[in-house]
Order: C-alpha cells, then structure tokens, then sequence
C-alpha cells in the first residue's frame, strides 16, 4: 500500500506514533520534499506509570492506555497546534512504529544456486521473496500454536540482494551463479493492532496509516547516516525491553530481544535497597550506579553487584545470538533514554566484551549524532526543541520518501 498519495512534493502534515515498551510518543510534523529536515510542530510522551508488574500482559494494558491517552491529548493539543502554526487541523497519515516486546524483526535469507550463469531478473528476485513470505508465514503459524501469540506481519523490507557475493541495487538481468535475497519483515501483536486501528478510527478517521517496527527505522536511518559502515550491532533500550539487531554488509542480519530494560532494573533495584521505584530509577542516570549517598548493607551491595552481573549476562547471551558463526561486530550503536544513556552505555560495553573478550566501540545515538548532516541553524534548533532521539528518528524515516519506497504495507 502506498504510504503517499500524488506527487513526491507534496507537502505532508502528519502524525507519528512511537510505542514504545513503557511509553508512547506521539508528534505531527510537517514534511516537505523541499526542504533538508521535517519540521516538528508539536510533540508529547505518555509515560506509564513506574509501577511493580506481575507479568508483561500487565506491561501491555499499561501501554494501551497510554496509547489511548496520548491520541486523545493528540487530538486536543496536537491538533491545536497544527492550526496556530499552519492554519489546517487535518491530518491525513499516520506513521506508527512498535518497539520490542510488542513487536519482532524477522529476517530470512534465500539463497539460489546454478551451475551456469543465470540472470538476476526482476521477477527471479519476486519469486525469491515470496519463498521468504511463505517460511515467515509458517513460522508465524507455528510459534501461534507453540505460545498462543497472536502475530501479524504489518510490513516488509527487503534489505539486500546479493549476486556472486556483491550487492546488487537493482535486478537487471545481471548475470550471476548465486544469489541471496534478504528480507525483513516487521511482526507486531494483534491485540495492539486492534487497539490502533480502533483508536486511529476514533481520533483520525479517514487517515491512511504504515506501520513498521522500531528495528527497521532505526536500521535505515544509521544506514544513511553511515553508508561505508558494513558491520554494526544497534541496540535499543527501552523501558521493559532490550532489543539487538546485528548488521553484516550493510544488511540487517538478524534480530532478537529480551523483555528487560531500563525500568525492569529499576525494579530490582529497587526491592534489594528498599527504597521507592521512582528513586530506584534515578539512580540509574548515574554511570556508576553510585549509590554513595546510602547506607547499604554488605548484603545490598553484594545483590547490586549480582543483579548487574545479571543483566550484562543477560545481553550478552543476545550478542551470542547473532544469528551466524560471527561474533558481535566491534562498533555498536546505542539508543535508549538520555538520562540514563550513560550508565547503559557502561553496561553494553561490559556485556559485549563478556561475549566476545574484545573491547568494543558503543556510540549513543544522541541528537548530535543525529543532526550531524544538518546546518548549524538546524541544529540548533533541534536540540532545543527535539532532545528525543525516537522523535528524531521516526521524523526524519518520515521524511525520507526513499525509505518509504523500500517497504511493503501488508
């Protein structure tokens, strides 16, 4: 399904959703082909409330009713300031993105042999993908009736053709005598879907919507931002997940999760000092974890001490995941929130060499790194405005209509 409807100019108001694990980002932008950058007109993050869970079904209803929270305070506010700063309060599209838990990455790799040269043709490429539909949809089947999870696929992506091992751009009858088709595809839960579409019915009727998952975006954006970087680990950190995509040759290998992040900690944190969740939190915006200016006992600081062992265990045990015979590459980029990007930072490092014995190179994905390309105007304006790094990358893959161009709407 096209995303944009007439010409490749046109300028577009919109809205961007961003669920995340433990909070839900809602933005309009402004969009114009013309212009280097998207303007962000308005923006709001509803945060659920850091509170103990039982179990992630109860993370999910959290984050239900924050999705319904910030839509209503779109549809109120955003739509507002949609008409004070451009005189229209209509906004035809919807680009939503779903981090982990609440969504997958699945990548498959076909491969086609033959003794003699064959041509890579258009519709030898077609056939390809539809091979790779078929084992996505198969194995979507088979976890539904292994854990009664109810998935969908809401996008696909097909990140890389590679002919006698170099890339190829575009199929054109190249001759080859191997050739791999490598396709993402973005796997969301249903119950969320039908809370979106039913949502989007309400507040923005009418509305074309794409959907893709958090991984994907966050994959094309480095990717443009550092096209000569072939290898590469992302990691994204949210508040009740972390999720690892692995990077080979400039395409997206492979991807995978654990439903623990920053607020999962906290609560851990929490219940060895004793202390409420909202200050277990803050301890985390330190690198170091000091917890200097508490009495803790022999036995507190020995638990503090095992359950970070824990969690860079637990990340390790995801860059062992990488989906070849490959260890985790050696540059790493990290997104998560800015307060406590510091501290995770520290934690990837550790989990990384855990898993490797090497030392690597972690580089957050901060808003400089992601205005690096832009005028110091730009810049400026953006990092007084826009210090939200999802809202930074679900704005500019908005923007980008070659991205949009590389995705198929299901």
């Amino acid at each position: 399904m096209a995303f944009f409807s007439g010409s490749k100019n046109d300028l577009n108001y919109s809205a961007l959703v961003d669920i995340g694990s433990g909070s839900v980002l809602v933005t309009i932008i402004g969009s114009d082909p013309g212009k280097a950058h998207p303007d962000i007109i308005w923006s709001k993050r509803e945060y659920t409330a850091l509170q103990n869970i039982d179990s992630i079904s109860q993370s999910a209803k959290n984050v239900m009713s924050s999705l319904l929270n910030a839509m209503m305070i779109l549809d109120s506010e955003g739509r507002k300031a949609l008409k004070e700063a451009v005189g229209i309060s209509k906004l035809d599209f919807v680009q939503v993105t779903i981090a982990a838990p609440w969504s997958y990455t699945v990548t498959k790799t076909i491969s086609y042999k033959h003794d003699e040269p064959f041509n890579v043709s258009p519709d030898l490429v077609e056939e390809l993908l539809r091979t790779s539909h078929k084992k996505v949809e198969e194995e979507l089947s088979e976890n539904e009736k292994a854990n009664n999870l109810g998935l969908s696929v809401v996008t696909r992506s097909c990140v890389g053709i590679i002919a006698n091992g170099y890339p190829v751009t575009q199929p054109s009858n190249q001759k080859a005598k191997s050739l791999k088709i490598v396709e993402s595809s973005a796997v969301a839960q249903n119950y969320l879907l039908d809370a979106l579409e039913e949502v989007q019915h309400k507040v923005l009727p009418g509305s074309k919507s794409s959907l893709y998952s958090f991984m994907l975006i966050y994959y094309y954006l480095i990717k443009s931002l550092y096209p000569d970087t072939q290898e590469y680990c992302l990691v994204d950190i949210t508040y009740e997940a972390t999720e690892v995509g692995i990077v080979r040759d400039g395409i997206l290998n492979y991807s995978t999760h654990t439903p623990y992040g920053a607020y999962s900690l906290a609560r851990e944190i929490s219940n060895i000092l004793q202390i409420p969740l909202t200050e277990a939190f803050g301890h985390l915006h330190d690198e170091n974890l000091n917890l200097d200016n508490l009495t803790l006992t022999a036995g507190q600081k020995k638990d503090i001490e095992i359950l970070l062992n824990s969690y860079t265990d637990k990340i390790s045990a995801l860059f062992h995941e990488t989906g070849d015979a490959l260890s985790v590459p050696k540059k790493i980029f990290l997104h998560g929130n800015l307060e406590t990007e510091a501290f995770f930072k520290e934690q990837i490092s550790v989990a990384a060499k855990k898993a490797t014995g090497l030392s690597h190179a972690v580089y957050p994905v901060s808003t400089v790194l992601l205005t690096r390309h832009y005028s110091e105007a730009d810049k400026s304006h953006f990092m007084e405005n826009a210090s939200d790094t999802a809202l930074l990358i679900s704005a500019q893959f908005f923007h980008n209509r070659e991205f949009h161009s590389k995705f198929e709407q299901l």
